[in-house]
């Protein structure tokens, strides 16, 4: 072999032992890696029960923009409990009603211009109208019982209420002005929380006429009576959908109240919200696509939004006080 042969031999093994004993090149030449994985955390779950109905899956916060909109609700936290309302994303709270008695439930006039609620202020509960301002608040009904629950019929001609000026609570239907005050829904045990279909011919609503308080139906009139819910814990407030489709409620089948939703038949009820708080008071957004709701989840009744099938849930009172009842203008801007 020559000099020159075995003085190059001699550069390549030198080199190759400084290749191997450089253990963060990946080859001869290269450059440094930065970065390294690093570990996702686990997130901590814990063991629910397995619901019997299908079950949405939930979030904590919103993962999705908020909706517009504007929802009114109850609230005391003022001196009394009164009338506000916000926008959809908790903005913008407004104080509509300002007076010593409690006053509560509001719901809108299909065409947005109006809000009924009920007021305290003549020592009894009685159904009150105003405009969405607050302005021109004027009493509908003036009976010695008390008259709860005003739900505007979609056609704007008409409020559902319950009364209980014939001994026990039942559910009536006036004209928009507050006359033709007419029964129709009785029974002994009570009917409560009527709520009309998106075409103002049916009713949805609370009786105990069977086991526990149960989710009906019926025609306007009061004729056609159907149970939608039959089990042995309490079903309650019901919402009918924009597109007729569902009906949203509360049950308290897994030992506290959450929000449903099923068919207008009663079939096919999916449980959308699972914290161990009371969820009720589900509201529709008028696109169909939110619900707003009550809930005590976090020791005080807020209200709270999620998307119609139990995503993105967030708190958008966060107040001190009481709020409740929401109620979604029919109107987006």
């Amino acid at each position: 072999m020559s000099m020159s042969w075995s003085r190059h031999m001699g550069l390549v093994i030198a080199s190759v032992v400084v290749c191997l004993s450089v253990v963060l090149l990946p080859a001869c030449g290269g450059q440094e890696k930065q970065a390294a994985a690093s570990p996702t955390p686990a997130t901590p779950t814990a063991a629910s029960p397995t619901p019997a109905t299908p079950t949405a899956e939930s979030t904590s916060s919103p993962s999705v923009p908020l909706p517009a909109g504007r929802i009114a609700f109850a609230s005391n936290r003022g001196e009394s409990e009164d009338i506000y309302v916000m926008n959809a994303d908790g903005s913008g709270v407004v104080q509509l009603t300002d007076s010593p008695a409690n006053d509560r439930a509001p719901t809108w006039s299909p065409d947005g211009s109006r809000i009924a609620f009920i007021s305290y202020r003549d020592g009894k509960a009685e159904i009150y109208v105003m405009n969405a301002d607050g302005s021109e608040q004027t009493n509908l009904t003036n009976n010695p019982a008390n008259d709860r629950a005003p739900a505007w019929s979609p056609d704007g001609s008409r409020i559902a209420f319950t009364s209980d000026r014939d001994g026990s609570t039942e559910i009536y239907v006036m004209s928009a002005d507050g006359s033709e005050q007419t029964k129709v829904a009785s029974s002994p045990t009570g009917d409560s929380d009527p709520t009309w279909s998106p075409d103002s011919s049916r009713i949805a609503f609370v009786s105990a006429r069977d086991i526990g308080r149960q989710i009906y139906v019926m025609n306007a009139n009061g004729s056609g009576l159907t149970e939608l819910t039959h089990d042995r814990t309490d079903n309650m407030w019901p919402a009918w959908s924009p597109d007729g489709s569902k009906i949203a409620f509360n049950s308290e089948r897994y030992r506290h109240a959450d929000i449903y939703t099923m068919n207008t038949d009663g079939s096919g009820d999916m449980r959308l919200t699972t914290e161990s708080g009371e969820d009720y008071q589900a509201a529709w957004s008028p696109d169909g696509s939110w619900i707003a709701f009550t809930s005590g989840r976090d020791g005080n009744h807020e209200i709270y939004i999620m998307k119609a099938d139990g995503s993105a849930q967030a708190n958008i009172t966060n107040n001190p006080g009481s709020d409740t009842r929401p109620a979604w203008s029919p109107i987006m801007p």
